[in-house]
């Protein structure tokens, strides 16, 4: 019936009006998939780039530690006067006075020790230093423990 003619009947005298029976709406073709399909994408492009790169890096703990001081100075001086304004506005501080200075430089000091520290535990000398000092600390209690043996056989 959809693809069908129909005739009705004209307006006019003589010619009779055809008109066409439009197809009803299509519903949109919905495929449901798993989960896991959705999740197993996978695009693959085996195409040689036209530019590669090799990039070989060379370090010491001079330029570690210059990095350290651009990465945190700034940050701690924004914290530090942040600290500063929140004692003038909230705690009646006066902004140019022995006190804000002390405010400043404390919080400042503070802030930088704190991920100071934190910064040398898990540089590369930090954790030279924590494997080095976990193989003493091995020895000193094999080393006890041995002269606990010694003490036994002696009947100490």
């Amino acid at each position: 019936m959809c693809n069908e003619l129909e005739k009705k009947p004209s307006t006019k005298k003589g010619k009779p009006k055809y008109d066409m029976v439009r197809p009803a709406p299509s519903a949109p073709i919905v495929r449901r998939m798993a989960p896991g399909e959705l999740n197993n994408v996978q695009h693959t492009l085996d195409i040689q780039p036209s530019a590669t790169m090799h990039v070989e890096m060379r370090t010491s703990a001079v330029d570690r530690s210059k990095g350290f001081l651009v990465a945190t100075v700034p940050l701690f001086a924004g914290l530090a006067l942040g600290l500063v304004l929140i004692s003038v506005f909230f705690l009646s501080v006066p902004f140019l006075s022995l006190t804000a200075l002390v405010i400043f430089w404390l919080s400042f000091v503070g802030a930088w020790l704190v991920a100071y520290g934190y910064t040398l535990a898990v540089s590369a000398e930090g954790i030279a230093l924590f494997e080095a000092k976990s193989k003493w600390d091995v020895v000193k209690r094999e080393q006890a423990e041995r002269w606990n043996y010694y003490n036994k056989q002696d009947g100490q």
